[in-house]
């Protein structure tokens, strides 16, 4: 019996030893600036029990408590970082959208145009300044064409009546030159008959 208290005390003795190591073993975060919630376990688990209540050093919760500010503090500045980062990209992507309707607006532009044309300052669908065109240069051929046939007609109308006239003409220089003949010689045959009337 002797023994019994001597195997308390040592088991006693065993047990500190045991907590003491474990408490060297549990490595300090506050110490290493580990995360919140190691720090939290380290407190926890390092703290004495009073009831059902933990009890903390008042130096351990200062120091937590300006973890948890600092913390925070990160925190507020990783999110104002994103915030600052999500509002550029969305003026970029306002940016782009602004710049890709213009191209569209270009590119309808440049479609309207490849597909007009503007005379005299009005613009023109290309089919219809085609079929314009084609139509004013078959007026223009056909206008030229009955021009021509005009005036190849009144060439030989003109043609005709100048030979109508240089036969008339020689018609009328033959029957003149019959006349004038036939003028002699009734003129001889009235001389002839005057002279023999006078020598008879």
């Amino acid at each position: 019996m002797k023994n019994i208290p001597l195997v308390i005390y040592g088991l006693f003795f065993a047990a500190l030893i045991h907590v003491h190591a474990q408490k060297k073993k549990l490595e300090n975060p506050f110490e290493t600036k580990g995360d919140l919630n190691s720090q939290f376990i380290y407190l926890e688990k390092t703290s004495t029990n009073y009831k059902e209540y933990k009890v903390i050093t008042k130096a351990k919760f200062l120091e937590l408590h300006k973890n948890v500010l600092d913390s925070m503090k990160i925190e507020r500045a990783k999110l104002k970082q994103q915030q600052t980062k999500n509002q550029e990209q969305l003026t970029e992507i306002n940016n782009l959208t602004t710049e890709l309707k213009g191209i569209n607006n270009e590119l309808i532009e440049a479609n309207t145009n490849k597909d007009s044309i503007s005379v005299f300052g009005i613009s023109m669908v290309k089919s219809n300044y085609n079929l314009v065109a084609g139509i004013i240069i078959l007026s223009l051929l056909a206008t030229t064409l009955l021009f021509f046939y005009k005036f190849t007609n009144s060439n030989t109308v003109t043609k005709e009546a100048k030979n109508q006239l240089e036969e008339t003409q020689n018609e009328f220089e033959a029957h003149q030159r019959n006349s004038l003949r036939k003028l002699q010689e009734v003129s001889r045959k009235l001389q002839d008959k005057i002279i023999k009337n006078r020598k008879e």
